[in-house]
Formats: structure tokens, sequence, C-alpha cells
């Protein structure tokens, strides 16, 4: 009889602690540490946006502040949604990832744009799909390999995610788009290595990815010029005007609006040089904020990776916080010289409207994902 009534008190218990814990993920609260590093990012990119912008600033701050109410709008949704929207069959990772293919299907035959197929012009709003692709991947890939321990994996296992990673990242390079497609291949990489993939699986994919790699600077000539450009310690014009901005803002910078190479000296000085008129109007110390702020974006994204007591929300906050740290480190490294000059946006900072909302719709997502380990 005692055992009985013992058996009934733990079942009761168990069912009511359940519930406790339903409530308690229905009420997720915003993690206000990286809430807070949001609004900083957020504030910081509108006053840059402004200021880098020479001509017509007031319009591409308008629309940069939409395209930020939009995209803190979004991330306020999936910060307390995300999980939750696994539980409907249309929000499959498989299916974002379909969804994402079909949208850059659809920019290989749009209009071209700056002699490549990145958008697609919805009238009111240029689409930059491969932003989305990018987080429909490793968001797919963390699901993957979340739902496949480690010792059930063959190397057979390898193949599907495999084929998506590599597909999309084709889809994307299609689209004459390179910045993109070596952020994704850095950060499989990096989740095959957090997964636990075999060495011998990692090293057979970097000697597969070197002649592709050397295919796509080969076929086309400026990319290689670039290369040689960068390996003999020259200058081409857009960096050596990036040095002068950088050089030029010496410690406190000249302050905000007073750049002089964003007066049609530097191209693309609001969006993927950006970093170099924040180094120029706010010196080294605003660089320094900027490094700072993305490392300890770093360093709380795999410190709570680590912590996660699930295993796809381990899998999935290292890819996201990988993905963002590796972007921002790779637009400054072009802007200051250390890496060969391609394109890819600053988060936060450089204007664009994909950009913004995709690198909110992470930070929503990290939110979500940090509020329900919190609470488990």
């Amino acid at each position: 009889m005692n055992t009985v009534l013992m058996l009934k008190t733990r079942f009761s218990s168990a069912v009511k602690n359940k519930k406790m814990r339903a409530k308690r993920r229905e009420k997720l609260s915003c993690n206000k540490p990286l809430l807070i590093f949001a609004i900083i990012m957020i504030v910081a990119g509108l006053i840059f946006t402004y200021s880098s912008s020479a001509f017509d600033s007031l319009r591409y701050f308008k629309r940069q502040l939409l395209f930020d109410i939009i995209g803190v709008a979004i991330m306020l949704f999936l910060a307390k949604y995300f999980i939750k929207l696994h539980e409907f069959k249309l929000f499959k990772p498989l299916y974002l990832l379909w969804f994402c293919w079909a949208l850059l299907i659809w920019a290989l035959f749009s209009t071209e744009a700056a002699h490549t197929h990145r958008w697609i012009n919805l009238g009111f709003f240029n689409l930059q799909p491969s932003e989305f692709a990018k987080v429909a991947l490793i968001i797919y890939l963390a699901y993957f390999f979340a739902k496949r321990p480690e010792k059930y994996r063959t190397p057979y296992t390898y193949i599907t995610p495999l084929f998506y990673a590599f597909g999309t990242i084709a889809l994307i390079y299609m689209g004459r788009d390179l910045g993109i497609p070596i952020l994704l291949t850095t950060v499989l990489l990096l989740m095959l290595v957090i997964v636990s993939t075999p060495f011998k699986v990692i090293m057979s994919l970097g000697l597969l990815a070197l002649p592709v790699v050397a295919l796509a600077i080969i076929h086309k000539p400026y990319r290689l010029k670039r290369i040689f450009t960068f390996l003999s310690g020259d200058v081409s014009y857009q960096l050596q005007h990036s040095f002068y901005a950088i050089g030029s803002g010496g410690w406190f910078g000249k302050g905000l609006g007073a750049s002089e190479m964003k007066l049609e000296y530097l191209p693309a000085a609001h969006t993927d040089f950006i970093f170099a008129i924040i180094c120029e109007e706010g010196g080294l110390l605003g660089a320094i904020f900027i490094v700072l702020a993305f490392t300890w974006f770093l360093s709380v994204g795999i410190t709570r990776a680590r912590k996660a007591k699930n295993i796809y929300h381990c899998y999935l906050i290292a890819g996201l916080t990988l993905c963002l740290f590796f972007q921002a480190m790779i637009n400054m490294s072009v802007a200051t010289g250390l890496a060969p000059t391609k394109g890819l946006p600053l988060p936060f900072f450089s204007y664009g409207g994909s950009s913004v909302i995709v690198t909110l719709a992470m930070i929503g997502i990290l939110m979500n994902l940090f509020s329900v380990e919190d609470n488990s």
C-alpha cells in the first residue's frame, strides 16, 4: 500500500513539475545582456549609417531605421516563439532550407544588379536570399546532428548534411557572391568539429575544398588579381583609402560626420567599408569598442553553448554565434588589409535591409535559446 502511495506521489509531482516548466516556458523573458548588446549595436549602427553616407544621409538613415524596426519586431517574436515554431510542420528546418533554395534559384533568374544575381526586387525592398539561407543552413545542420548522436553515426551519415551544405553554398556562389560562401564554409567546418565529426572526414572535406576554391578564384580574373595583390603587399585603390581613413582617425577620431574619405574617395563607405569610417570618425577607441563588443558576444555564445542541456540548443547557439562573429572579423580584416578584399557586411553597421534583419533574427533566436535553457 505504501509503495502504491509513493508511486502516486512521485507521479503527481512529476506531472506538477512538468506543468510548472511548461508555464515558465510560456513566460519566457528576453535575455537582458543580449538585448542590451543588440540595442547598443543598433543605435551605434544607425549613427554611423547616417555619418558614413556622404550624400543623402537622411534617406539612408530613414531606410536603415525602417529595416531596424522590422528586424527588432522579428527579433522579439523569435525571442519568444522560436522553439515553439518547431511544433509546426511548415517550420521544419529542412523545409526552411528548401524555401531558401527556391529564393536563391529565383534570384539567379532575376534582373542583374552590379553584375551579380544576389537580389530579388520586391519593389519597395531588394531581398538578398543568401542572408536568409545562411541561417536556414545553420539551423538545419544543428537539427540534423542533434537527432543523430555520435555513437549512431557512420561515414554515410554525413552525406545528407554535406549535400545540403554544399548545395546551399553552390547556389549562393552561382549568384556571383564569394563572401557568404567563404563565411559558410568556415562555419560549416567549425560546426563539424563541434558535433564531433571524425578528423578523417574533416580532412577529406578540406582537401576536396581546396581545388574548388582555386577554380572559383581562377574563374574570375579580378579575384585572382586581388589574391596576388594581397600576397605581394600591394595596395588597391579601395584599400589605400581605407588605410587613409583608419590612419587619420588617431586615438579619438575626427568626430561624427567629419570623415573626408566618405566624400567619394572610399567606395562602399556606408556598406562593406563602414569600419574604416568608424575608425576615422571614432578613432582607435571606436574600433576597440567594436572589436570588444563582438568578442564579448563570442564569449557569451560559446559559454552558453557549452553549458546547454539540450544538444540541439548547443549546436545552434554555437553555429549562430560563430557565424556572426566571423562575419564581423572578416569585414574588419578586409578593411584593415589583413584579408583579401571581399564584400561582406559588418553586422549591425553596414547599410542593407536583408543583412540587418537577418542579424537581428539571429539575435532573437539566441535570446530564445538562452531563455529556454535558463527555464529548463
